[in-house]
């Protein structure tokens, strides 16, 4: 996967218990516009979670993508493949907060 942009890390927390929620990878032109494709994409409504934006190298984002449980199975999950949409899974029984 290459990225037309620049890739981005979404962190989503709970506003209210301050509880982390997800994370996902965004390949997006700013940091805005991976804001506003967690909200519409990722169907994060913004009154109740807290978005923090980071931008990331093209390394750091491949070497993520191509990270693999001892299983086989990837650590993401494709949310949007077409807009550069991806959620890092911590365990392979799934995103616990899910």
């Amino acid at each position: 996967m290459s990225f037309k942009n620049k890739p981005f890390f979404v962190e989503i927390f709970n506003k209210y218990t301050k509880q982390f929620s997800k994370e996902l990878l965004i390949d997006s032109d700013s940091s805005e516009n991976a804001i506003q494709k967690t909200i519409s994409i990722a169907n994060i409504d913004p009154l109740n979670y807290d978005i923090k934006v980071q931008e990331a190298s093209v390394s750091q984002a491949q070497g993520w993508l191509e990270e693999k449980f001892p299983s086989g199975d990837a650590k993401h999950k494709i949310i949007d493949g077409d807009n550069g949409v991806y959620e890092l899974i911590y365990n392979p029984m799934g995103n616990p907060y899910d």
